[in-house]
């Protein structure tokens, strides 16, 4: 049984500010108007630029990319650079999303964003030191983005970084108290530096924040299971399963009697 930590990487300024159904319907629009100006204007850089990010946004990401391919040819625009980053990133192409974001930094444009974004990157590729690396270029530049030190703090728990994990969450938690993940993991960070007691109360709080996540509770029993007190557990194991973490009815039926 082991405790479970939450983490999200997502690329940093994306506009996902209008409702799913609109955007598809406005994205759409942009398309065929730009492919309508693309066959009057084969030549125009912009026109392919355009469709490419309605493709993006539209979730045609190797459509999107296919368009910023034909504009980068037509002109090096260090936007279109950025967007077929994003693109890759979006696939899973994370190596190739690096590569793109690194021409940035070679040409110091966008540094806020790209750094994030190659950490992001470098995260879900496993590389933590690199991810680490580059959160902190990024925090260099942007102080009040909570998520920067909440990813940051999780490459340092996948590094065994546990008091380096636990002072990135503190710095997430001056900016936003009110975070069920941050508290969450900040308990799993306690629980391996063997302070079970600070860990049970993370997980309260976390809990407080979101009363419904098996996870937590699974996690809290896990705790109560490590100071030997099982009626507590028990009950937090049996909150979890019910609440869809089923996976452990098995363990439940066998330990909690």
């Amino acid at each position: 049984m082991f405790l479970t930590v939450t983490s999200g990487c997502s690329v940093l300024h994306e506009n996902k500010d209008l409702s799913k159904e609109l955007n598809n319907k406005f994205n759409r629009e942009i398309i065929s108007n730009f492919s309508k100006a693309i066959s009057k204007y084969p030549d125009n850089f912009l026109f392919y630029l355009e469709r490419g990010i309605a493709k993006h946004d539209y979730g045609d990401y190797v459509g999107a990319i296919e368009d910023f391919n034909i504009s980068s040819k037509l002109n090096q625009n260090p936007r279109v650079i950025l967007k077929k980053a994003n693109s890759k990133y979006a696939i899973g192409d994370h190596k190739g999303a690096i590569k793109d974001y690194e021409r940035l930094i070679s040409k110091k444009i966008f540094q806020d964003q790209v750094f994030y974004n190659i950490a992001n990157s470098q995260f879900i590729l496993l590389n933590y030191t690199e991810a680490i690396e580059n959160y902190t270029k990024f925090i260099e530049y942007v102080q009040d983005e909570e998520n920067s030190y909440l990813n940051r703090g999780n490459a340092k728990f996948k590094k065994s970084d546990y008091l380096g994990a636990l002072k990135d969450y503190e710095k997430f938690l001056d900016i936003n108290k009110k975070s069920y993940i941050v508290f969450n993991n900040m308990g799993v960070t306690n629980y391996n530096l063997k302070e079970y007691r600070r860990a049970l109360k993370n997980f309260k709080k976390s809990l407080k924040i979101k009363p419904n996540n098996y996870n937590t509770f699974y996690n809290k029993s896990i705790t109560h299971f490590k100071l030997k007190e099982f009626k507590k557990a028990c009950i937090d194991l049996k909150k979890s399963i019910k609440l869809g973490k089923e996976v452990f009815k098995k363990e439940y039926s066998e330990i909690c009697f």
